[in-house]
């Protein structure tokens, strides 16, 4: 009787030892993968305690140079913030002509809701805001598309949002 092939209960048995050569690639394609992989990240100098590191240094180096172009902990404004906050301050003229009636002087609510909460039936984003301005809102609130024009419109929404 021949050790190749046996037969036990009906079930015959294959006689070689090793495994499809695809096993063997997978397997040992694998290990190398492994090993490639550890070495990697063992000797590429990547941590996440680098990578905190690194962000620490950019935020000091950020502040470093505000603190020479401004007065310490005051950011340096920007064109854009600059031309935003006298958007606001028109805005603010705006608010006092065409919606303090409404809204009250310090936009706490009166007839009109109170667009000082975090939270508002129509949202509290810019282009939400200025939707509510542009095209008014039902029950009582009047679009103002047509009697302003868009650089008003986006002082009131500064001015809103800054409430």
């Amino acid at each position: 009787m021949s050790d190749e092939n046996k037969e036990y209960d009906g079930i015959r048995y294959r006689a070689e030892k090793s495994s499809p050569l695809v096993f063997r690639i997978l397997y040992f394609g694998l290990w190398t993968w492994g090993i490639i992989f550890m070495a990697y990240y063992l000797f590429s100098g990547w941590t996440s305690y680098g990578e905190f590191d690194q962000i620490k240094k950019a935020k000091e180096a950020r502040l470093a140079v505000q603190q020479e172009k401004g007065s310490a902990g005051q950011a340096v404004p920007t064109s854009k913030e600059i031309k935003s906050t006298d958007l606001a301050a028109a805005g603010k003229k705006e608010f006092a002509e065409k919606c303090a009636s409404c809204h009250g002087a310090d936009g706490k609510g009166g007839i009109g809701p109170d667009l000082t909460a975090k939270k508002y039936k129509y949202g509290r984003t810019a282009p939400e805001v200025t939707a509510s301005i542009s095209d008014g809102r039902p029950g009582g609130m009047p679009g103002f598309k047509n009697e302003l024009s868009g650089d008003k419109i986006q002082g009131l929404v500064q001015y809103v949002l800054s409430l």
